[in-house]
């Protein structure tokens, strides 16, 4: 018979085996989730080769997204081999079938635009390019042809060197105004040096004034001592006193004089510092603003990533030291690029804008949220746990949801999904936005407009 003794080694190996299998089918479908990213990936960057080797890449983007089997991706292997191979054999087309230059630059033509897109971006930093480079930008919406291109190029081109001036015309007067504090500067030094020498002055005067008084006293008492007649001694004694009372008279007209030109020189002094101390005002002003500026996005008017990439550090540091809960998300606007093609790149753009002012509207004064890159944002929820950052992101979720967008009156719909994780005190920036982005293709995966948290 089997005692309850007996079986307890099983029952242990049979969990624990339960235990590893569990384990072992977590890393599988991480990896799975991994290679599927990669694949999709390398298979974006493959596209606009050659048109036979695209349509299996197409084929073999669609099977990704979903869930498939071996099977499934072993049938698609042969015709991609040979569409792959083909790229080192090369067959010359045929006259008739040889394509147009727009239609070889269409392959490429998302590519350029979104180059192109960026680069006016980063022109409508300056506030005397914003209309020139909107114009240019209007050119970016329909789809871009190679006739076309030139002529973009050319206007990007000027635009650049306006840019370029305008940046040069800056940097000259930042450099005036630095000379001109400098010179301010040595003015100041000079006056320290004259307040110097005019004290040495006065101190030498004041030497001068004891030297003939003493010296006076000393002949009037000798006067006294040699005369014999009254009115002989009342003579020199009156002689000596004019003497004084003239060096006196001299001393104070010295004095007068120093004393004119150290407040006529501490006048001029005040009216110099009172000027450079505006100068620094508006020089110290003038860099916080570019400082600011370098740090917002363009198009969305909230911060960028370089402004994430500080913050996230600050929330790290302010974790291992406080142990403040703080949770980090990661957002991506559904099919952006189905908008970017069906409306153009200023509906993308909008949609982009409207997106980052519902973020704005709706976080707290404490919270950050920034435009990472392209279409994808990152927020950080300082103070808040995980279950709580799960419900405020869908909130958020919902809202953008609702949003009754048009664009040129036809209706734009807008969704997004996120990615959710809590920071670790181990954690660095890069590994916590690795796993809320590995949360958000989860989201993506699953259909989108979703959280997921992990």
């Amino acid at each position: 018979m089997t005692t309850g003794t007996d079986t307890d080694p099983w029952r242990t190996k049979y969990y624990d085996s339960l235990g590893r299998l569990e384990e072992q089918q977590l890393q599988f479908r991480a990896m799975e989730t991994a290679l599927k990213r990669l694949v999709g990936r390398l298979c974006t960057a493959a596209l606009g080769l050659a048109p036979p080797l695209d349509e299996q890449i197409r084929k073999l983007q669609a099977v990704i997204r979903r869930e498939t089997t071996a099977e499934e991706l072993e049938k698609l292997t042969p015709a991609l081999t040979d569409a792959i191979g083909a790229l080192d054999h090369p067959v010359p087309p045929a006259p008739v079938a040889s394509s147009t230059p727009s239609q070889a630059f269409a392959a490429n033509d998302e590519r350029v635009r979104a180059i192109l897109a960026a680069l006016v971006a980063e022109l409508r930093r300056d506030v005397e390019l914003v209309a020139q480079a909107d114009a240019i930008d209007e050119k970016l919406s329909p789809a871009l042809t190679a006739e076309q291109l030139p002529e973009v190029l050319t206007s990007l081109t000027d635009l650049v060197g306006k840019r370029i001036q305008h940046l040069e015309r800056a940097n000259q007067e930042i450099e005036s105004l630095l000379g001109h504090m400098v010179g301010k500067l040595d003015e100041i030094g000079q006056f320290v040096a004259e307040q110097h020498q005019n004290q040495a002055q006065s101190h030498a005067s004041s030497e001068t004034l004891n030297t003939q008084l003493a010296g006076e006293i000393k002949a009037m008492g000798e006067s006294v001592e040699s005369a014999k007649d009254l009115q002989l001694i009342r003579q020199q004694v009156r002689e000596r006193m004019d003497s004084i009372d003239k060096h006196l008279q001299e001393f104070r007209q010295r004095e007068a004089t120093f004393a004119a030109a150290i407040s006529a020189r501490s006048d001029q002094m005040r009216s110099r510092i009172l000027e450079l101390e505006a100068e620094a005002t508006r020089l110290q002003s003038q860099l916080q603003d570019e400082q600011r500026a370098s740090t917002i996005d363009v198009l969305t008017r909230i911060p960028n990533r370089q402004a994430y990439d500080k913050r996230v550090e600050d929330e790290l540091h302010r974790l291992r030291r406080f142990k403040q809960a703080t949770c980090l998300a990661v957002w991506d606007v559904d099919h952006f690029k189905r908008i970017n093609d069906s409306y153009g790149h200023r509906a993308g753009d909008r949609v982009l804008q409207v997106v980052a002012d519902c973020f704005a509207s709706r976080i707290r004064s404490t919270d950050f949220i920034a435009r990472y890159g392209g279409e994808e944002f990152v927020m950080i929820l300082p103070g808040t746990h995980l279950e709580d950052a799960s419900r405020f992101s869908e909130r958020i979720r919902a809202a953008i949801a609702e949003i009754g967008f048009h664009f040129r009156g036809s209706p734009v719909s807008i969704t997004v999904s996120s990615g959710v994780t809590a920071l670790l005190p181990d954690d660095t920036a890069g590994t916590a936005f690795d796993r809320a982005d590995k949360a958000l293709y989860r989201a993506k995966q699953e259909g989108r407009n979703r959280c997921v948290t992990v």
